[in-house]
């Protein structure tokens, strides 16, 4: 019987997959969840690809691969983006219940796949 520290990376591109759906699907609400709004055709485009296929394609390659490597990638990317939205948060001066969520969020995600090396 596997150990939740053992599923966790996996729990966590689940998460990233039903998150790329969501943006895959719905493109306006979740776009205007996280505060941006497409202008343009081609917004609603970008918002399909960028929050939507790339993290549907990312966890189904993690679901896939079922590598401690392949989830470190995502891991580490994880921690990058909650690092560089909490330096915004403050530099930009958006410090806001969704901004600090997404942070927690990110971390949460990062210490999940990174937990792919216990």
């Amino acid at each position: 019987m596997e150990t939740f520290i053992q599923l966790a990376p996996s729990f966590a591109a689940v998460f990233l997959l039903l998150l790329g759906t969501a943006a895959l699907l719905f493109p306006k609400p979740m776009a205007a969840f996280v505060g941006i709004q497409p202008i343009a055709p081609i917004g609603v485009s970008e918002i399909r690809s960028t929050l939507g296929s790339f993290f549907i394609g990312l966890a189904v390659a993690c679901l896939w691969l079922q590598s401690a490597e392949a989830f470190t990638v995502l891991g580490v990317a994880s921690l990058g983006a909650a690092i560089v939205r909490l330096m915004s948060s403050v530099v930009d001066r958006s410090v806001t219940v969704k901004n600090l969520g997404g942070v927690v969020t990110e971390l949460l995600l990062s210490v999940l796949f990174l937990l792919s090396w216990s």
